[in-house]
């Protein structure tokens, strides 16, 4: 009798477990989240949200920085998505050129640093990190070929390099836009576009992800990879023979942002989340990918992490770039395009 009694209070337990699991499941909601951060960095923070809001459950939708503002231009009759969480400020304030962005000050605004927040009146956005261009080198693939390491952009241009390097498309890679742009910040218009002429000689191919020149380098179906610094970092601590160089010249580089979908259907959650990620535990957590976060005192970088990055990155003018988006595309495209691979 007594165990018979025990079996049913254990079962009534369970029951009553299952009945709460299913019942929070059952009101669990769902936020569409659309981001171009590295995916390991955008499930760590999606992971770090949703633990601490666990009646929230995130559907992410990652891809490159343009594909995904196209997507929300597309959208934007009907926004499918809440929020964006990791995308170049320029591409951000081009989609709000275009009304796409919901003005938002998130609760942590005042607390993250001056140049990682969108200073106007009424913010769209505010900042996770930044990230610069670099080259990714495999070693043994160049001493096989006799190449040498170059030390600056113009060293790519050398012939000796033709037909050696791959890079991704800005019509579709934020990273290649940062690139392009720092080309025309560091040598200026003219010299910019000159510069990337005699680079296109030596280009096998341009890309759609701004992390696969350095996959490529690192398995070493190119020597030279034009791409940041994550990406070669992660390849070297897997064993890869990746050197990572900071040309001479210095660093283009962009924010990654969050802003808010105008007319999100979840508005209440996403404005959540755009407070947490604009908190300092999110920002402990991208400071495992990059060294530039929202708060100056957070840095904690990856072994083989190249140093000095900050001290090249370029002066940007973000607004501008913004203004000058889609005419510089468009001139890049009528130049280079030939090179551009149809998307799989």
């Amino acid at each position: 009798m007594v165990a018979s009694t025990t079996r049913r209070f254990v079962l009534a337990a369970l029951l009553a477990g299952a009945l709460g699991t299913s019942s929070a499941l059952a009101e669990q909601r769902t936020l569409t989240v659309y981001s171009s951060l590295d995916e390991d960095q955008a499930k760590a923070l999606a992971d770090g949200f949703m633990a601490a809001n666990p009646d929230i459950k995130i559907e992410m939708i990652n891809g490159s920085t343009a594909p995904i503002i196209a997507r929300v231009i597309a959208e934007g009759a009907n926004p499918q998505g809440d929020v964006i969480m990791g995308n170049a400020v320029s591409a951000l304030m081009a989609a709000d050129a275009k009304g796409l962005l919901e003005s938002y000050k998130p609760a942590n605004y005042d607390a993250v640093s001056s140049v990682m927040r969108d200073i106007r009146e009424n913010p769209v956005w505010v900042g996770i990190d930044a990230w610069a261009a670099s080259v990714c080198f495999n070693t043994v693939e160049a001493e096989k070929l006799g190449l040498t390491v170059p030390k600056s952009w113009k060293d790519l241009t050398d012939s000796a390099y033709k037909g050696h390097i791959t890079m991704p498309s800005p019509l579709s890679s934020g990273t290649a836009f940062l690139a392009v742009n720092g080309w025309l910040t560091a040598f200026g218009e003219e010299g910019g576009w000159k510069y990337m002429d005699a680079l296109h000689e030596n280009i096998l191919q341009y890309g759609h992800s701004g992390s696969a020149p350095c996959r490529q380098a690192a398995a070493g179906e190119t020597v030279i990879g034009i791409s940041y610094s994550t990406p070669g970092v992660k390849a070297i601590n897997d064993g890869a023979p990746i050197k990572i160089i900071l040309p001479e010249e210095g660093l283009g580089w962009e924010i990654e942002a969050t802003a808010i979908i105008k007319g999100a259907k979840n508005m209440d959650d996403a404005r959540k989340l755009a407070d947490w990620v604009s908190s300092r535990e999110a920002a402990q957590i991208s400071a495992k990918f990059l060294p530039i976060t929202a708060y100056d005192d957070i840095s904690e970088l990856p072994p083989n992490y190249p140093e000095g990055e900050k001290e090249k990155l370029l002066k940007m003018d973000f607004a501008s770039l913004a203004a000058n988006r889609e005419a510089v595309m468009a001139e890049w495209q009528k130049r280079y395009g030939t090179k551009v691979p149809p998307k799989q």
